[in-house]
């Protein structure tokens, strides 16, 4: 019975560890409904924006991360593919259909949403 509660806890605990990690792991710099500025905890920057007719994210100040820039588009027919660069991913639309974008840093790295609010 000991040697269950031990391994019962000790799941508990590095389940805990782990949601914690994910959650914090995103330093946000600067962030408005259509652009994103974050630090991985490695210490990159990554920056993503969209735009009506592109979506980007962008790996600036060089740190120890080996992840790529990934985005993703939602337009007119649901959200894109993800793409991904060592240093900056984007998709376009001629046609201006991009309404929102998701951006990580690398591929099981948090997602950040930007939005387009007023569309002109």
């Amino acid at each position: 019975m000991l040697r269950r509660t031990a391994t019962v806890l000790g799941a508990a605990a590095a389940a805990f560890l782990l949601t914690t990690t994910t959650a914090t792991a995103d330093e946000i710099i600067s962030a408005g409904e259509d652009n994103i500025k974050w630090r991985r905890s490695c210490d990159n920057v990554y920056f993503g924006a969209v735009g009506r007719t592109y979506a980007i994210t962008r790996k600036d100040d060089p740190g120890s991360c080996k992840g790529d820039a990934w985005v993703r588009a939602y337009t007119y027919s649901g959200w894109t593919s993800w793409v991904h660069s060592s240093t900056e991913a984007e998709i376009s639309s001629s046609g201006g259909h991009i309404r929102r974008a998701q951006h990580k840093g690398c591929s099981d790295c948090t997602v950040h949403s930007t939005e387009l609010r007023s569309l002109d």
